[in-house]
C-alpha cells in the first residue's frame, strides 16, 4: 500500500469515524435532552401510587426525568415551598391554604389528580365504633347526633365531606361534635371511647376496620363528582411555565396512574403493582393489599364544579376571607395533552 493510499484510508476511517459520532449525537438529541431532575412533596402515604410507579416502571427516565419525593409535615409548608419553586410538583389536599394561595399572588396551577373519590376506589371514609352501628345508614348517622367525630382538622377535605353525610340525612355540623385527631391517632382514640366516630384514610382505616375497631358508615363516594379531585396534582408557576418538561412529567405520571389502575381493576401485575407502592411508602404489604384503594383518575380530570363548592364550604365556615377564580387555578392542557397522546383510558 502506498502513502497516498494509506493516508486515503486514513481519511476514509476518519471520516466514518466522525459520522458515527455524529449520528449518535443526533440520536441522543432526538430522544431525549439530558436528565431533568425534580421534586415532588406530598404528606406521604400509598396515594402516591402513581409517582412511585412511574419511577418503578422508568417512565420518568424515559422522558428524561429524575424524580424524587418529599414527604412534608403540612398543607402550609407545600405551598410554601411551591411558591418558590423549591418544589416542582406536589400533591396538596383541597384546603383552605390552597385557594387562598392565589390571593397571595402564588400562581399554583392544579393541573390533575393525585387522589379522588369514585366507586370501588376510596381509601378516604366515615367510620364508627361497632356498637353505634344500626340497621341503616341514616338510622346509623341519626344516633351519632350529640357524639363526637374525630377528623384531621377543619381546614381538610373530610370536614367538607363529613358535614356533607350529615346534610343528607337533614342534619349540621351543630348537631355532633367535630374533634380535631391526628391521624395515627384514631385507633387509640376509638378504642378508649374517646371518639364515637373517625374520619379516617388508608393505611389507618385498614387498621382500624381489620382490627374491629371500626365499621364503616359511607364510603363518601356520592359527594364526589367525575373530575372531583380531593387532592389535586399541583405545579409551581415557575415549572408550570416549562411546558415541555411539565408536559412529559404528566405523561410519565398518567402512565403511572394507568398501571395502578389496570392492578387494581383488571389484575394487571397486581402483586407487583402492591409490593412497588408498600415499599415506597413504607406500608406493609398486607395492608395495601387487604386495604381501601384511593382513587387516582386515569385520565386526569378536574371538576371546577366541586372546587367551587370546597371553597364555598370554607367562606361559609369562615375558613377563607374571599373565594378565589377558580378558572385561574386549574391549567389542563397538560392533562389534555397527555391523553391526546396515551388515548382515552376504558
Amino acid at each position: 500500500m502506498t502513502g497516498i493510499t494509506v493516508r486515503a484510508a486514513g481519511r476514509v476511517l476518519l471520516s466514518a469515524a466522525f459520522a458515527a459520532s455524529l449520528v449518535a449525537g443526533l440520536g441522543q438529541a432526538q430522544t431525549g435532552s439530558p436528565v431533568t431532575k425534580l421534586k415532588y412533596s406530598s404528606l406521604g402515604g400509598a396515594t402516591d401510587a402513581g409517582v412511585f410507579l412511574a419511577d418503578a416502571y422508568g417512565f420518568f427516565k424515559e422522558y428524561g426525568l429524575e424524580v424524587t419525593p418529599v414527604v412534608q409535615t403540612s398543607i402550609p409548608s407545600q405551598v410554601a415551598e411551591a411558591a418558590t419553586n423549591a418544589i416542582e410538583v406536589s400533591g396538596i389536599a383541597l384546603a383552605p391554604g390552597l385557594f387562598a394561595s392565589v390571593q397571595r399572588a402564588i400562581n399554583l396551577r392544579l393541573v390533575g389528580d393525585k387522589q379522588s373519590l369514585r366507586p370501588g376506589f376510596s381509601s378516604t371514609r366515615l367510620t364508627v365504633r361497632p356498637d353505634l352501628v344500626r340497621g341503616s345508614e341514616a338510622e346509623t348517622i341519626h344516633g351519632l347526633r350529640g357524639k363526637k367525630i374525630g377528623g384531621p382538622g377543619r381546614t381538610s377535605i373530610g370536614y367538607f365531606l363529613v358535614a356533607a353525610l350529615f346534610r343528607k340525612h337533614g342534619m349540621s355540623l351543630a348537631d355532633f361534635e367535630y374533634v380535631e385527631v391526628q391521624l395515627p391517632n384514631m385507633a387509640a382514640a376509638l378504642a378508649s371511647n374517646a371518639i364515637d366516630g373517625a374520619l379516617i384514610i388508608d393505611p389507618f382505616l385498614s387498621r382500624v376496620v381489620q382490627t374491629k375497631l371500626a365499621t364503616v358508615v359511607s364510603d363518601l363516594i356520592e359527594f364526589v363528582p367525575d373530575g372531583g379531585s380531593i387532592v389535586p396534582l399541583v405545579y409551581s408557576e415557575q415549572f408550570a411555565a416549562n411546558r415541555p418538561v411539565a408536559t412529559n412529567f404528566m405523561k410519565a405520571y398518567v402512565r403511572g396512574v394507568r398501571v395502578y389502575n389496570d392492578a387494581i381493576s383488571k389484575g394487571v401485575d397486581t402483586q407487583k403493582v402492591i409490593e412497588i407502592i408498600a415499599k415506597a411508602a413504607n406500608v406493609p404489604v398486607p395492608v395495601i393489599k387487604n386495604g381501601f384503594p384511593a382513587g387516582l383518575d386515569p385520565n386526569q380530570r378536574l371538576n371546577k364544579t366541586f372546587l367551587g363548592s370546597v371553597q364555598h364550604f370554607y367562606k361559609e365556615q369562615g375558613l377563607l376571607e374571599k373565594e378565589a377564580n377558580i378558572d385561574a387555578m386549574i391549567d389542563s392542557s397538560f392533562s389534555e395533552a397527555a391523553v391526546k397522546e396515551l388515548g382515552e383510558y376504558r
